[in-house]
Parts: C-alpha cells; structure tokens; sequence
C-alpha cells in the first residue's frame, strides 16, 4: 500500500488524485490509465444519487471495474448521497479503500456510528464537509476518522469556482488533528496548493479532463513531489 496513504505519520504523505466522473463509461480501463498516466496517486470517485448529489453517477459497479484492473492503486468514494449506510458493504466489496460520507448527510450520532460501520468493513472513514457545514461538527470525531475532506467548490459542479475562505476550516482541522489525511476539492490549482499545504492539507482532488492531462494537474503535480522530496 501507498506509504502517503498511512495515516500514523504525518511527513512525507502529500498526493494527488483525480475525480473520475467526467469520462468515458465505454472506455472505462482506458480512462482509468490515462488518470495514472497523468501522474495520479489514487482514484477519488464522486458517487451522486440523483438526491443530494443532483445527478446519478459512478456506481460500485465502475470501482469493482476499476478496482480488478488496478488491484493496489487507492480508491477513495466519496460519497454525495443521502442515507450513505446503506452503500457500505456494496462499496466494500466492489474495493474502495475509504469510504466518504458528507457529514450534513446525518446528525452527530449517527456519524459516530457509521464511522464505526465503515471500519467493522474493513475501509478507512471520511468525513467531508460542504461549505455550509460548520467545521465545529468535527469536534468529537476528527479522532476516529482518518481523513477529512474540504470542499473549497461544488463536487457536484465543476463550474463553482475555488473559494481560498475554505482553508480556515483546513486550518481549524489540522489543529484538531496534527495526523489526519485532510483532502481538498474544487478547482484547486497550482497556485493554490502551498496556500493550502501551509494550512495543512495533504491531499489535493483535480478533475479529469481527458485523455491529455491537464496543465494544473500537471503543474500541482509537480510542487507536489518538490514537498514530498523536502524542495
């Protein structure tokens, strides 16, 4: 396994990954290497259910497909659906790595709770948190979570421009947690990240733009590994 992936430390596990909802179901391996190609460190798949999530997309069927051809590359799902308990053994078995829910999605109680569902199933826990959420909600659970998602756009609109206001609540959650995996996503781009790093995210979501990598991911891509290398 990845050795940014391991949440007991905290130097060293920056990465990229890339959102896999713009593609092409028809050529679905093919899409998936063009992501690696690019220089992506894992899949992070954005699951809607047509409720929460406006439109219907990737279901646990795409991350098996994924999955059985790419048997060691992390998958992140993160999932933009209401009622997420009931997606956690299907996503299990289809193999996502971490399993993410949106914490507005349930009360305090039940987040505790599925926290604890999602790891009984073998995955690592996400929470992640709109822009609406208030990051005070992490209090009582950043510490049996491993990672925090911020989103610093609109998952489910890749036109909602980035918003740096959301690093606060990056900041406020690295101070809760100095190991935690925090990932933001939304238009992030290079001129972005070490703004970013500073507050204390790791992980850094792109879009996927097709075939020929964009040249942001390209270029986050590269600061990236300037940070991991000590540069």
């Amino acid at each position: 396994m990845a050795n940014w992936w391991d949440t007991k430390k905290r130097s060293g596990n920056y990465a990229t990954g890339m959102d896999v909802l713009n593609y092409d179901i028809g050529n679905l391996v093919s899409e998936a290497n063009h992501i690696m190609n690019a220089g992506a460190d894992y899949f992070h798949f954005d699951v809607q259910d047509g409720h929460y999530g406006p439109m219907i997309s990737v279901g646990s069927p795409v991350v098996e497909g994924v999955r059985k051809h790419f048997p060691s590359k992390i998958i992140i799902c993160h999932m933009l659906v209401n009622d997420p308990e009931r997606f956690i053994d299907q996503f299990k078995e289809a193999g996502c790595d971490c399993f993410l829910f949106q914490l507005e999605t349930v009360t305090d109680e039940q987040a505790k709770s599925l926290v604890g569902k999602i790891k009984e199933a073998g995955m690592k826990a996400g929470v992640a948190l709109s822009q609406e959420c208030e990051v005070s909600r992490l209090e009582g659970l950043v510490k049996d979570v491993d990672l925090v998602h911020i989103s610093c756009g609109d998952p489910c609109h890749d036109d909602v421009p980035f918003n740096p206001e959301m690093l606060e609540k990056v900041a406020a959650a690295r101070k809760m947690h100095k190991k935690i995996l925090i990932e933001i996503e939304g238009n992030v781009t290079s001129d972005d990240v070490m703004g970013a790093v500073k507050k204390g995210a790791n992980l850094f979501v792109s879009g996927y733009k097709g075939e020929k990598p964009d040249k942001e991911f390209l270029a986050m891509r590269q600061i990236i590994n300037k940070i991991r290398m000590g540069l």
